[in-house]
């Protein structure tokens, strides 16, 4: 894939994607340090190593890695919902029965190293990640006080429910994007 202002962004899938997973944890670890993420055991390394090397083994999963000069800079990466499911753990309110009902692109994780923030890297990421997906929405969890939520917001994501999508975890708002144009 090409890149922009110096930095490579590459599609890993398949046994690809679960190769890079170690390197990917690392840089997961340092931003999740930072406040809001800090306090919560669902955003330690550990647990980002059980689900995710879960996730990789999913049909359809994709990871988008930015490098700059050979130094991971950010990934996002997600999977496909089949029709009818939802996130784990409890909603409320219930998600429109239109976006359960139709199959979705769960963005999983969107991480930016901290020095390279402010410069379009993360919207290029989830550009690419959400490049010629067949599925109608994307879906994704944001927490409430992060940055991040904010710029979700500006880029035309809606919130659509609360999630606790674990009973250790904290509140998380659901949001959704149309990835087609008739939805």
């Amino acid at each position: 894939m090409t890149g922009f202002n110096g930095i490579h962004l590459r599609r890993h899938e398949g046994y690809d994607a679960g190769s890079t997973i170690t390197a990917i944890a690392d840089l997961y670890e340092m931003v999740y340090a930072e406040p809001p993420y800090d306090g919560g055991p669902l955003f330690t390394r550990q647990r980002f190593l059980q689900r995710t090397n879960r996730q990789v083994q999913s049909p359809g999963f994709s990871l988008i890695t930015a490098d700059a000069d050979r130094v991971l800079v950010g990934f996002a990466f997600g999977l496909p919902f089949r029709e009818g499911s939802w996130w784990a753990g409890t909603s409320t309110p219930q998600p429109p029965a239109e976006l359960v009902a139709s199959a979705k692109f769960a963005v999983i994780e969107l991480v930016v190293h901290p020095a390279r923030r402010g410069r379009g890297l993360g919207r290029a990421l989830l550009a690419a990640l959400l490049d010629r997906r067949p599925e109608h929405y994307a879906i994704l969890l944001a927490e409430p006080t992060a940055p991040a939520r904010q710029i979700y917001g500006r880029w035309g994501w809606q919130q659509v429910a609360d999630v606790q999508p674990a009973p250790d975890a904290p509140r998380l708002h659901a949001l959704m994007r149309p990835l087609k144009p008739d939805v």
